[in-house]
């Protein structure tokens, strides 16, 4: 009796430990973060597709996996000169441009559009080559970037590597490398990011150089992103073959992590792919269509309608774990008459290449494996959601530690010239502190955003500063994120500057006499509305260049008059009103 009691306590001690265990690995789970390693270009023509045309909406897509989205390159410009830059969305689109980019960003998206050239063979080269040009196309870019708060921007400049002469390749570099240094320099000077998309380069040392031109070694410290064109290997006008092969380029991959940071680098990945026609036997009918010809070019395959081609009777399809994509062959037969009239018939046989969810997942474990930024899809809409989810696992998998920031101020509003004390904190879910990191603090006011430096967190992750603001402001304090955390980031405060008003009342005053009220306001501008109150009526007056206003009053009566000074509500400041003061009138 005694030992099957005994027998029962240790086998409920041991459903309890497994019970904690498995509790405590669900927690655990909780407190990561699935980590953000998708993004892609989204066209212009199907941010919002016509569906009635049979276009998609990118937009949807990216809506419903918002939580795997770290950034989208929207494929919305072109460059036409050093000033000019042409906007391909607003062609396409009657929605106003503001609504999928405030999207975006509120799903804590990061939207860097990619600019591409339109520029002629030699032209961009020559803009880039001219110290006046390319500080006018830094200043254009960088304008555009700002006007309409983007995160940063993308450059996709591929008619250096397939338009402009292989002799060109020294010189284009050359200016290629200085361009990305400037414009590099004036968006981190507005804390906006710079993104480049390049086709692959390969090691000098194994006698191959690929687009050596892109200079991956050279601009990798200027450059916040990396997007690697990653396919096309074999296309619509090639011999048959896979798109984008991992055996083909994972030799580039391995060259860029040699000098750019890791996490900086992002495969581009197609979700599309090409059915060839191999062989046609017989004579076709003169009803079989154009793309059945062995001539023809290939057809292209989005993987969010290969089912049509795996479902094509006798198609076998094989995935293929070197190159990291599905091969299907199959034969289409045609029955008809020939132009004569003639009964005939033909045999055509296919075979198609793309990249379907095993390849995403295979080239997710290699962001994994190498700690890169992600998966760059081209283009955002036409995969499937069996892709993304594949995906996922991996983003799972690869979770961070959540960050959770919090803070306090001194103050909701304040004069002009007053600090501001704040005391704050970071630490993760399960309250363990994040120690000894950087804490930046992030401005938005009327004037622009900023974020920079402001202090360190303690061994307990606590953090303390004062600042002096100049305006009103909505102010957050961040950490970076890191490969196990993500970022941190307080609730916004809100906090409300007023003007700060000084002013001159006579002692006393005789009636019927005029009297000068004199004052300043500060910050020392023009411009600005002064509101003189009596309690019964109110004047006003504009303020001069150096702040100082002034009213003349003539009081009628004797006795006690009261005076106070009152600013309204104004971009970049809240309104302001005196105590009122006393004036004995004689």
């Amino acid at each position: 009796m005694k030992k099957s009691r005994i027998r029962l306590l240790a086998f409920s001690l041991l459903v309890s430990l497994f019970a904690s265990l498995v509790t405590a690995t669900e927690s655990s789970a909780e407190d990561k973060a699935l980590r953000k390693i998708f993004s892609g270009w989204m066209t212009d023509y199907s941010t919002y597709g016509d569906t009635t045309k049979g276009q998609i909406q990118a937009m949807d897509y990216v809506v419903k996996n918002a939580e795997m989205f770290s950034q989208i390159l929207p494929f919305w410009y072109s460059i036409t000169s050093a000033s000019k830059i042409k906007d391909k969305y607003i062609t396409q689109n009657s929605i106003d441009k503001a609504i999928p980019i405030s999207t975006l960003q509120s799903l804590g998206i990061k939207v860097l559009p990619t600019i591409t050239d339109s520029t002629k063979e030699g032209e961009l080269s020559k803009i880039l080559g001219n110290d006046a040009n390319r500080a006018t196309l830094v200043k254009t870019i960088t304008d555009l970037v700002m006007a309409n708060k983007f995160d940063g921007i993308d450059l996709n400049f591929e008619g250096f590597a397939y338009v402009d002469k292989i002799a060109t390749w020294p010189t284009i570099q050359t200016r290629w490398v200085k361009f990305v240094s400037d414009l590099s320099v004036a968006l981190h000077s507005q804390n906006k990011l710079l993104s480049v998309t390049t086709p692959y380069l390969l090691d000098p040392a194994t006698g191959k150089k690929g687009y050596y031109h892109y200079a991956w070694p050279e601009i990798s410290s200027y450059i916040d992103r990396l997007n690697i064109m990653f396919y096309d290997y074999h296309k619509y006008d090639t011999k048959p073959g896979p798109i984008g092969p991992i055996s083909w380029f994972e030799p580039s991959l391995l060259y860029a992590l040699k000098h750019v940071a890791p996490y900086k680098i992002y495969l581009g990945t197609p979700n599309y792919g090409y059915n060839w026609v191999t062989k046609v036997t017989g004579v076709c009918p003169t009803n079989t269509p154009s793309s059945e010809k062995k001539s023809s070019n290939a057809a292209i395959i989005h993987q969010l309608k290969a089912q049509a081609i795996l479902d094509k009777p006798g198609a076998v399809a094989t995935y293929n774990e070197k190159f990291g994509e599905t091969n299907v062959l199959y034969t289409a037969e045609f029955n008809g008459v020939n132009t004569a009239g003639a009964p005939t018939s033909c045999k055509v046989d296919h075979t198609a290449w793309f990249v379907d969810a095993r390849g995403y997942f295979a080239r997710a474990k290699l962001v994994e494996k190498y700690r890169l930024g992600g998966i760059s899809e081209w283009e955002i809409g036409y995969g499937d959601d069996f892709a993304i989810q594949e995906v996922k696992k991996v983003a799972i998998a690869m979770g961070q530690d959540k960050v959770v920031g919090e803070v306090a101020a001194s103050a909701e509003n304040l004069l002009y010239g007053e600090s501001i004390a704040f005391n704050g904190k970071f630490k993760l879910v399960d309250g363990r502190p994040v120690a000894n990191v950087p804490v930046f603090i992030e401005i938005k006011r009327p004037s622009g955003n900023s974020r920079k430096p402001i202090a360190q967190t303690g061994v307990d992750g606590t953090f303390q500063t004062r600042v002096l603001i100049g305006e009103s402001s909505k102010i957050s304090f961040t950490t970076d994120e890191t490969w196990d955390r993500t970022l941190g980031i307080t609730p916004e405060k809100t906090i409300g500057i007023s003007r700060l008003v000084s002013w001159n009342l006579p002692a006393s005053m005789k009636h019927g006499v005029s009297y000068k009220i004199t004052g300043q306001i500060q910050p020392r501008v023009s411009g600005i509305k002064v509101i003189l109150d009596d309690g019964k009526v109110r004047t006003n007056t504009i303020s001069l260049a150096d702040g100082k206003f002034e009213f003349e009053f003539k009081p009628t009566n004797v006795g006690v008059k009261q005076f106070r000074v009152i600013t309204e509500s104004e971009s970049g400041f809240i309104g302001s009103t005196s105590a009122f003061a006393m004036v004995l009138v004689r």
